[in-house]
């Protein structure tokens, strides 16, 4: 599910922007994309990231299978991760910014005003990715600043860096945090597989 915005010309007046890339020009900060937060209306992440992929963005809305019981049955759902968010990768511009908050569903992107999003690093999405895709079981967690810094060192998610939230029968809940939404996403992997960094 991935595509990539088409962009139009320039903005129109100045070819500086002071908050993009710390006084690179537009079309310098047009090469280079970043991971933004979008804050959607509640339950409205799905339809914000249909319509934004329609207008060609990239989006990423990481999602978990939720065991749910009915009346008369048990079924598995797919829930976001993340409630409420979706993640755009799109270099800032005035175009851009319009195009995203005009989308149904969207509140606005995370950041202090339209022209200066936070960015969220690279690492930090592609972790998440990594999380979700490594097929354990995935779930949400409180938002980590304490604990011991790791690295995994085996298994599909070897490489990745976190923070280790508990230990339980051998087994470590390790731990990436996205600062910038103070969200953070955990899966148990055996605490062998963990080091301190």
């Amino acid at each position: 599910m991935s595509a990539t915005l088409v962009t139009g010309a320039a903005p129109i007046g100045s070819d500086t922007h002071p908050s993009w890339d710390r006084g690179s020009t537009v079309a310098e900060a047009a090469e280079a994309p970043h991971w933004f937060a979008i804050w959607t209306r509640s339950q409205c992440e799905t339809i914000v990231e249909d319509q934004l992929t329609r207008k060609r963005f990239e989006i990423f809305l990481p999602r978990v299978r939720v065991p749910s019981r009915r009346r008369d049955r048990h079924v598995v759902l797919s829930q976001p991760l993340f409630p409420g968010y979706v993640f755009v990768h799109v270099a800032p511009s005035r175009k851009a910014y319009i195009d995203v908050a005009s989308t149904d569903g969207v509140v606005r992107m995370i950041g202090e005003k339209w022209d200066s999003p936070y960015p969220i690093p690279d690492e930090e999405v592609d972790s998440v990715r990594r999380i979700i895709q490594s097929g354990e079981r995935v779930g949400a967690v409180p938002w980590i600043r304490i604990g011991d810094r790791v690295r995994v060192i085996a298994g599909a998610l070897a490489g990745l860096e976190g923070f280790v939230q508990a230990w339980r029968a051998g087994r470590a809940t390790f731990v990436v945090s996205l600062d910038l939404l103070q969200r953070s996403v955990g899966v148990e992997v055996p605490a062998d597989v963990v080091e301190r960094i």
